[in-house]
């Protein structure tokens, strides 16, 4: 049986892409060596990219009411608890942490 691991991509500006360069790096999980995939081998292009999208973002955020920032960030704060198990082991994966501590 083959199985094909996942290619990522970097999310910028709100668009997925690759790197300009086209390359990828293997992110092995230390604990089992098991690969999980290919992410983006971003340089200094990606970074100027994503500082740019950045600033752009902010300009808008700064105009949206503080009260409405409010209800943004709460609501972002719980779909990351309703996500916290999933979130937790894909830490555990990457970095080889023990659930424990990648729970919080």
């Amino acid at each position: 049986m083959t199985t094909t691991a996942n290619v990522f991509k970097n999310c910028i500006g709100g668009k997925w892409q690759s790197a300009q360069s086209g390359q990828t790096f293997p992110n092995y999980n230390p604990a089992t060596g098991e690969l999980l995939g290919y992410f983006p081998l971003s340089g200094e292009v990606e970074a100027n990219a994503a500082v740019a999208a950045a600033r752009s973002a902010f300009e808008k955020w700064r105009l949206v009411p503080a009260p409405k920032r409010g209800e943004i960030l709460y609501r972002v704060g719980e779909l990351l608890k309703q996500r916290k198990e999933d979130l937790a082991r894909t830490m555990t994966q990457e970095m080889g942490k023990v659930l424990k501590e990648t729970r919080g």
